[in-house]
């Protein structure tokens, strides 16, 4: 078989259940992080009274959301292909602390009876985050 035949020939490519690539975790992470940014900041936005009724509430809030935020730009500058041992650290810590903080606001608000699903929400994307965190770590 000459070279130009040999050249046409398919090769196979990876198979199917090989690793999809850290940067694809990335992007599903950016994705999750930009949900639970906009949750927060929807909340602080329509609950603006409490920066003066509740301002230690009012503050966990903006911390919450400066973490969410944080996250979604790490995420997406990791997805984006900027790949560094740091970043991915940085990526799973933040993911852990919006986790932590996301699934207690829910366990608090669920023992008060109080909330609704949009702390439930918040909880769900949290997790979500961690996991997508720790499955990018991994590939």
């Amino acid at each position: 078989m000459d070279a130009k035949r040999q050249a046409q020939i398919p090769r196979p490519g990876p198979a199917p259940s090989a690793s999809v690539g850290p940067w694809r975790w990335y992007w599903w992470l950016t994705g999750i992080s930009l949900l639970g940014s906009l949750e927060v900041a929807q909340f602080l936005a329509t609950n603006s009274g409490m920066f003066t009724a509740a301002p230690g509430r009012a503050a966990g809030s903006v911390l919450g959301l400066v973490l969410w935020t944080l996250l979604t730009a790490l995420a997406g500058a990791a997805a984006s292909g900027r790949r560094s041992p740091w970043l991915a650290r940085a990526i799973l810590v933040l993911s852990g602390l919006v986790a932590v903080g996301s699934v207690g606001l829910a366990a608090i608000h669920a023992a008060a009876h109080v909330g609704g699903l949009r702390p439930a929400l918040g909880g769900v994307l949290g997790l979500a985050a961690l996991g997508l965190a720790i499955g990018a770590g991994r590939d």
